[in-house]
């Protein structure tokens, strides 16, 4: 009799093991997206973390993603744009990201994914005669809520958009505007 308490032990704790070391393993994900939204700068943030300033700018928009729908607010501020463009075309200006955080909620669950764009990983190409830009980023997965949490991985984003309306207050420039854009992520998640 006592054989089968110790076998009957000795499974449960097996299976007890089993779970833990599944809890711990980790899902990774390629995942595709294309993006609308639109942006403003100028409105009083107070962040201004390189210290010129003006405020870091807000976007929002919509990810639609191979693993859903994601609604999408980022605060993103720029240095000032370089002397002469280096990866961006002649007839531009190349302005290169200072810092970016973001957050992508999930339609369905309203689980948040949460992102950040170090400095210099993200390049903004402006053409002053036709209030157009494009631009490429780089950023990293740092967590989030719900299903996300734990969530790490990398994204690669590019955008094209315009400026739909400028305007001065108190010597700050206002501006607002739209983008679209297409991404691909590497999404790790723990299960």
């Amino acid at each position: 009799m006592n054989t089968r308490y110790l076998t009957l032990g000795i499974g449960i704790v097996l299976l007890l093991l089993a779970n833990a070391s599944n809890s711990a393993e980790i899902k990774t994900q390629r995942v595709r997206c294309t993006s609308s939204g639109t942006f403003v700068g100028g409105v009083e943030t107070h962040l201004d973390t390189n210290g010129d300033g003006a405020s870091a700018g807000v976007d929002q928009g919509i990810d639609n993603c191979n693993i859903g729908r994601f609604f999408i607010q980022e605060v993103v501020e720029w240095q000032a744009p370089l002397p002469a463009p280096v990866t961006c075309p002649a007839d531009t200006l190349e302005f290169h990201i200072q810092q970016g955080h973001g957050v992508a909620t999930e339609e369905k669950t309203g689980d948040q994914l949460f992102a950040e764009v170090a400095t210099n990983d993200a390049t903004l190409c402006f053409r002053e005669s036709d209030f157009t830009f494009s631009g490429t980023t780089r950023g990293t997965f740092t967590g989030g809520t719900g299903k996300f949490t734990g969530a790490s991985g990398s994204f690669e984003s590019q955008a094209t958009g315009k400026y739909l309306v400028f305007g001065v207050k108190e010597g700050v420039l206002g501006a607002f505007g739209q983008f679209n854009g297409t991404s691909t992520w590497t999404l790790s998640i723990p299960k």
